[in-house]
């Protein structure tokens, strides 16, 4: 059993938790690819922070076309949505997300890595091929689990 406060989750409630967040992630990233605006808004607490620094390199300390995205933390369910919409746009992406490391700390409190793999597309072009990892915190709210925070690492981007 896991203690969390007062409060015990028994094996069932952490399996199911664990599976309630990975669900939460492929929302994020259907959600995504398919530009459904208002799904996305869903996945995040209204506290929420979000580190792209390392989006566009490996580092997050990129320079030349990645420079921008030097300085790309935001804070606010709706400024990353913001974020995420002027970033995309109409642009064509693919995400994929696998190997979920999740681990719950207590009934309202998990943290994971989640393996990632993504591409964008400006028209037919390539503009960004990348896998990396997203560093993740979430919680559990009245109306089921959100990412409270998210960074970004990248072990492999090219840009087109």
């Amino acid at each position: 059993m896991l203690h969390g406060g007062a409060m015990m989750m028994d094996t069932t409630d952490i399996l199911l938790a664990i599976e309630d967040i990975k669900r939460l992630k492929a929302r994020y990233f259907r959600y995504m690819d398919t530009k459904d605006w208002n799904g996305l808004a869903t996945v995040f607490c209204g506290d929420a922070e979000f580190d792209a620094r390392a989006s566009l390199s490996l580092d997050g300390v990129g320079e030349g076309a990645a420079a921008e995205s030097n300085e790309w933390v935001y804070r606010g369910g709706e400024t990353i949505l913001s974020f995420i919409q002027a970033a995309i746009g109409t642009k064509r992406t693919v995400h994929h997300g696998h190997c979920h490391e999740v681990e719950i700390l207590s009934a309202s409190e998990a943290r994971g890595v989640i393996a990632m793999e993504d591409r964008i597309y400006d028209g037919d072009a390539l503009y960004l091929n990348g896998c990396g990892h997203y560093h993740e915190t979430y919680r559990r709210e009245a109306d089921g689990w959100r990412i409270l925070t998210s960074r970004l690492t990248r072990l492999h981007v090219t840009l087109g």
